[in-house]
């Protein structure tokens, strides 16, 4: 094998070394800069947002989060208009499940005609 060759070889292998480990230390990094960093759907279908320069608005992980054109994205700096609303109190948030416990009023809870 001739020296050019042998080095070829050596510089590949360090490449793909580097490469490899380069990859083996991404997949941590990627849910901190991914979509988990926005309201997931079941947060959006359940809390009212917050109206604020003609866009709905979220508190979801200590920042404003928005939608804009078809991407999430968020303020870097909270604006005052939202700090002011925030401080006012938590965003309203609907439950779409039934109520646990006693049957709601109305309901017989089992058989038709309301016997057990």
């Amino acid at each position: 094998m001739s020296l050019d060759h042998q080095t070829g070889m050596l510089r590949g292998f360090a490449c793909a070394v580097g490469l490899s480990a380069m990859l083996a230390a991404t997949p941590g990094c990627v849910p901190f800069i991914g979509y988990d960093d926005y309201p997931p759907d079941a947060y959006i279908a359940t809390t009212a947002p917050v109206y604020f320069e003609g866009r709905p608005m979220y508190w979801y992980g200590n920042r404003w989060s928005y939608r804009e054109g078809g991407r999430w994205n968020h303020y870097d700096r909270e604006p005052a208009g939202l700090y002011q609303r925030r401080m006012q109190g938590a965003p309203v948030r609907h439950t779409y499940e039934p109520p646990r416990g006693r049957p709601a009023a109305g309901h017989s809870g089992g058989r038709p005609g309301g016997r057990r």
